[in-house]
């Protein structure tokens, strides 16, 4: 007998899905109680009752349907990761007290007017991104897998286009689009990230025509990135794609090929291009040319230097440095607040990082983990490089602090990022091919 077509079955599944209030589970549990009821009829039948006295006993063994869906009700309750977002919403809102005070404090370059313009940008992009957070976490990210490929190669396509027809705007092809020109190189760790994860979840590569395939489809884009001159956007990259192979189950073979090959580039277009050889020099050495190429590094040494312990305050004025509102934000909190607090800051982003991670190994669809594990790649990095090169860990680049640094783009991407993970803890609970499980 097929439990689908028992009546009395089929009720009983609609009854218990009816106290379901999060519709896109029903599927899940519908297969669930059909299996479970299928298995349960059939070993009554084989004991000799018959077809009525075998359901009756199997929806008697189940239980009661509207105690069973209002308990399912409860383990299937949508909710977002709240602490990644409490998180996100600390550094974000750090951040806009940063600008305040920068602006305020004439550390832009030019003096300040009467309206904080620089803020009120600041917030208004917070507001955007927590609208692009909502909007994402209500959709199923789910519907996006089948269009990996179309992802892949628009993106791909996108920055040939940044190659042979990009604007070259400080040093990074930008893509004019009409009135606007668009950095987007910048984007493109993000979305190629998406798209590989729904690539290779599935890939093979145990066989090596599959294993030469990834690579390729890894390494094609970031000749591209590097052709746009972001060497950032490249080195962010080769850890997704490196991340996403590990995670995918390549063999040591496959990803240390890539690490290999993607050092090689790096050190290669070190050497060969001479502000990057003069910028990482200055890194090694910035003594060496104390008023030139090292003078950055130097003063970003003697800001963090004369921080103390507890810092010197929000009425402090710090010499000025470029870039205190984006890329050496970190410096300028080290400055107002001091070590203390900082290392608390570092403990969060630590914390941050940590329950992505988490999120991203109890996942058990595969789809769901290259996606988390690709973006937990990006932010680590971007925190790790962007603190590294304040601290004089790591040379001078264009990492912005994510989430803390001023710059739209960036927090739009953020959120975004933070949107899918949202969408995809939203449906923790739901397993099965195209489903997650936590």
């Amino acid at each position: 007998m097929e439990v689908i077509t028992n009546e009395r079955l089929i009720s009983y599944i609609n009854e218990v899905c009816s106290q379901v209030k999060f519709h896109e589970v029903h599927r899940e549990i519908e297969l669930e109680l059909k299996t479970h009821l299928q298995e349960t009829v059939e070993e009554y039948l084989a004991e000799g009752f018959s077809e009525d006295e075998a359901v009756n006993k199997a929806i008697t063994q189940m239980g009661n349907a509207d105690r069973i869906g209002k308990q399912l009700n409860k383990v299937h309750q949508p909710k977002p990761e709240w602490s990644i977002l409490v998180l996100s919403l600390f550094f974000v809102s750090l951040g806009l007290l940063a600008m305040f005070f920068i602006e305020k404090h004439g550390l832009l370059g030019f003096t300040p007017g009467p309206v904080p313009i620089l803020f009120i940008k600041s917030c208004i992009f917070a507001i955007i991104g927590a609208a692009i957070i909502t909007g994402l976490y209500l959709y199923d990210f789910r519907k996006i897998e089948p269009y990996s490929g179309h992802i892949y190669w628009g993106t791909v396509l996108m920055l040939v286009l940044s190659v042979f027809a990009g604007q070259p705007i400080n040093s990074t092809n930008y893509l004019t689009l009409g009135p606007a020109s668009i950095n987007f190189v910048e984007i493109s760790p993000l979305l190629l990230s998406i798209a590989l994860a729904g690539i290779l979840h599935k890939w093979d590569w145990d066989k090596p025509k599959q294993m030469l395939q990834g690579l390729l489809l890894c390494v094609v884009p970031l000749l591209l990135i590097l052709a746009c001159s972001s060497l950032t956007a490249a080195i962010i990259y080769a850890a997704v794609c490196i991340t996403l192979m590990i995670v995918s189950g390549a063999k040591p073979r496959a990803f240390l090929t890539l690490t290999s090959l993607v050092s090689g580039i790096f050190v290669f277009l070190i050497i060969n291009t001479p502000y990057r050889l003069q910028r990482f020099m200055a890194f090694i050495n910035p003594e060496k040319d104390p008023s030139g190429a090292g003078w950055l590094n130097l003063q970003l040494s003697q800001l963090i230097n004369g921080s103390g312990s507890f810092g010197q305050g929000l009425t402090e004025k710090p010499d000025f440095v470029p870039g205190l509102h984006t890329e050496f934000v970190f410096s300028y909190l080290t400055f107002t607040f001091g070590w203390v607090a900082v290392g608390v800051l570092i403990a969060l982003i630590v914390l941050f990082i940590t329950r992505m991670t988490r999120v991203a190994v109890v996942v058990k669809n595969n789809y769901a983990r290259l996606v988390l594990s690709g973006f937990t790649a990006i932010f680590t990095v971007q925190f790790i490089w962007n603190i590294g090169m304040n601290l004089g860990f790591a040379p001078i680049s264009g990492v912005g602090l994510p989430f803390v640094s001023y710059g739209g783009s960036q927090l739009i991407l953020n959120a975004a990022a933070l949107g899918i993970i949202s969408s995809i803890y939203r449906r923790r609970n739901i397993s099965g091919a195209n489903g997650y499980s936590l």
